[in-house]
This record gives structure tokens, sequence and C-alpha cells, in this order.
């Protein structure tokens, strides 16, 4: 199969590194024409995953878009990068009845990812409670609202080999720094258990819906859970890296006041702040239709944790 992927970050490079492995014809756009490692074989295109002439180009003989460009921690930032080149990806899809997958987060529904069920009949709309989720709120409305095949794969915060530290707290806070042999912090509770998904899982089960796509939205919307790892504490995680690594658990917790004075300051640090609520109560993503998928069970934790730390 022919597959067009947008974005050569933590999740992008991972899915094409999977797709070249099982033999597809994988392009990829992205702002260099620097290869993907692990991947030689990709066609790379220096381009902006937005210009309509370049995608109308690239998706001629193409069975699925994976869409997975990002933009710096920032929802100023989000809002004027991200919708655009999202009505852009759908329009050159629709046009050619090819489907589009994108990777999501939790954050469209606020603090209902406390314990976030899967909604299959699309009777609760999102709930955001930050700029961030409100973005992404705003971007799942679009999908749901455009002629094209769109199907969102909700993660949990992700973490793995391609993990991007300004985006993925656990690798930034406690993965990382303990692996490393140092104190990890955590902005919240120690004790509250937290979903987690690894990237390659999540790679595997956007694979999935871009290949199953009509049969997991055929009212031409579809917003699935990925598979995640069983919700643990961030203290149990700390556990479980220092286990693999020989190093002590250590965990420091950060009261919210540094954090808030420094919102003022800094774009990262206010939309941390503006997050920090998914690290003071539970954070759970349920399991959903894709569970019952025994080709994207999820990897094991210390297979997974070695692969992380080992990057």
């Amino acid at each position: 199969m022919k597959y067009l992927i947008t974005g050569a970050g933590q999740i992008g490079s991972v899915i094409t590194q999977q797709l070249i492995d099982a033999g597809h014809d994988v392009a990829i756009i992205r702002r260099s024409q620097k290869p993907i490692p692990g991947a030689p074989s990709a066609r790379v295109i220096a381009g902006d995953a937005g210009d309509s002439a370049l995608l109308e180009r690239e998706l001629d003989g193409v069975d699925a878009v994976l869409h997975c460009i990002h933009a710096a921690y920032d929802a100023q930032d989000w809002r004027a990068t991200l919708p655009g080149r999202e009505l852009a990806v759908m329009d050159a899809a629709a046009v050619r009845d090819v489907p589009v997958v994108f990777p999501e987060s939790v954050y469209a529904w606020g603090h209902s990812a406390e314990n976030l069920v899967e909604d299959a009949a699309g009777e609760h709309a999102p709930v955001p409670c930050s700029p961030l989720g409100e973005v992404r709120a705003e971007l799942l409305a679009a999908r749901a609202a455009h002629p094209a095949r769109t199907l969102s794969l909700v993660a949990s915060d992700l973490f793995g080999p391609t993990a991007d530290s300004g985006s993925s707290v656990a690798t930034l806070s406690v993965i990382g720094p303990i692996a490393r042999g140092k104190r990890g912090f955590l902005l919240g509770d120690q004790s509250l258990p937290h979903s987690l998904t690894y990237l390659p899982d999540m790679a595997r089960a956007m694979i999935h819906a871009a290949d199953h796509a009509e049969a997991l939205a055929p009212d031409g919307n579809a917003v699935l859970h990925a598979p995640s790892l069983p919700a643990e504490s961030m203290r149990d995680l700390a556990g479980r890296v220092a286990a693999l690594t020989g190093n002590r658990p250590r965990l420091t917790g950060v009261p919210s006041w540094p954090l808030a004075a420094a919102s003022h300051l800094h774009p990262m640090a206010r939309e941390l702040h503006n997050q920090s609520y998914l690290w003071r109560r539970p954070a759970i993503l349920r399991d959903g239709r894709l569970a019952g998928v025994r080709q994207l069970a999820p990897s094991p934790w210390d297979d997974a944790l070695r692969a992380s730390i080992s990057r």
C-alpha cells in the first residue's frame, strides 16, 4: 500500500519506520530533506503540509494519509499553525476519497480525562478547560464536519524511543532523569494513576485505523482510543525505571506556585500550568474499540521502558 505522512516528529517518524519495515511505499512531507532514522527508503519531501498544490501532487495513488504535524507547546502557535494545515490535508483527501488519520490528545475533554471513556455514539461533546484544550476541541469539530473520512486516535501522555521531552511530560520529568541517575520531578500528585501511551503502540493503532478506515468510520468520522498501558502512578513508573537501570527512584513534587509565576514569562510554562490539572487528578484513558484487536495489544511495560531508556 501507499501512504503519505505529514510531519516527522515523535509520531510521524515511528509510523514511517513501521510502514517501511512492513514493505509499504511511504512518502513523508517534512520541513527539511533530512532522512528519517531507521527508514532510509522513505521518500522525503521538503515542504509545507499546508501547501495545497504539493498535497494534490503527492496524494495521487495514496491509500491513506497520516497527519502528524505539530507546533510549539503554545495555544497561540497551535491556533496559527494547525487548523489551516488540517483543512488543506482534508480538502485534498476528500477529493480523492482518501482517509486521514490524526493523533489526538485528551486535552479537548478537560476534566473528563480523569476517567475518559470512548464515546462511540458521539453523544458527549468535548468540554475543554484550557486554551490548548479549546484548540484541540475545535480541530475535532472541524474533522467531524468535513466531508473527508477522518479518524482521530486519542492517546494519553506519550513516551517511547522517539519521544520529544518538550511534549512528553513522563519522559521529561520521570523516565529521563531517573534513567540518568538524577532526581525526577512531578507537577502533581505522585500517587495518582495516570495512563501512558507507548509511541510504537500508537503508531500501530494509527496504521490499523488507516487500513480499516471504512469499517471504523462508516459515517465519515471516528474518535478512537489508542490502546494504552494500564494506568499506574508516577511513583510506580519511577520504580520501574529504577529497577531497569539500577538507579534510585527519587521523585520530588513541585508545588504549583513556581510554575504559576513562570507562566507570566514563558509560553511553555503557561501551558504546563494550564494543563497541570491532568497531574493533580487521576488521568485514565479507558479501553475502546481497538482494545479487542489482538495485534494492537500494548507492549509490556519493561519492553517499552527498555526501548525508551536505550534510545
